[in-house]
């Protein structure tokens, strides 16, 4: 059984968090501030296998919180952020202190149960240096790419670009994401073009026919998205 941390000074929505993730099977333990947060996860002979994690609170900031942890402890429990603060540069704040998930508040807690399955169904999986699905297989850790077992060249950018998908499957990535998460690192300036064409490259390497892609899917006037769902 799976023991999900809910870390939120809110008592109403901590409390409906618990009873939500009872009802779906989960044990939970809660904590009301981010010093009770970092007991938890240090606890010896208890394993936290996800976070709830909000944002703001008395005693600091969450995202800042994990960064501490994820750099000195090397903890890697997946953590899902929730927070009212739902602009594109909060979000990329989240993801770049390490968070696996964003859901901003006001939530459906039925749709949060979900996304807390599916989190949990990827990291559970027996090996997480490889994606694998219906005749492709990913290894992060070579950044070997192969479709029916034959090798597939990437450049960097189209590697950066895939490994993004890969680790948000399902997941809406809007443009601006994308822009900051495989670019900036690099100090290159581009532009949405320029994503545009890269993604085309990649559909071209790995999709039957890139004009119908099903893995890469356009999400009109947002983004993009990685889909299994078919191969499920």
């Amino acid at each position: 059984m799976s023991r999900i941390l809910v870390v939120e000074d809110d008592e109403m929505l901590r409390e409906g968090i618990v009873y939500a993730l009872k009802q779906e099977g989960y044990e939970a333990d809660t904590a009301s501030c981010l010093s009770e947060f970092q007991d938890c996860i240090e606890k010896e002979g208890e394993t936290i296998h996800a976070v709830l994690l909000d944002v703001s609170f008395p005693d600091g900031d969450g995202r800042s919180c994990l960064r501490k942890l994820r750099e000195q402890k090397g903890n890697e429990t997946p953590v899902i952020f929730l927070t009212a603060r739902n602009t594109e540069r909060d979000m990329i704040a989240g993801f770049d202190a390490g968070g696996d998930d964003y859901v901003t508040k006001p939530f459906s807690v039925p749709l949060l149960m979900r996304r807390l399955k599916a989190l949990l169904q990827r990291r559970g999986k027996k090996d997480p240096s490889l994606y694998q699905a219906a005749g492709l297989c990913y290894d992060f850790t070579s950044g070997i790419l192969k479709k029916d077992g034959n090798e597939v060249k990437m450049s960097r950018t189209e590697q950066k670009i895939l490994e993004m998908f890969l680790k948000n499957p399902n997941q809406v990535l809007t443009t601006e994401i994308l822009l900051e998460r495989v670019w900036d690192v690099d100090g290159n300036f581009v532009d949405k073009n320029t994503l545009s064409v890269n993604i085309s490259r990649l559909r071209g390497k790995i999709e039957e026919d890139k004009n119908h892609p099903v893995w890469i899917k356009n999400v009109f006037g947002i983004g993009y998205k990685w889909s299994d769902e078919h191969v499920r």
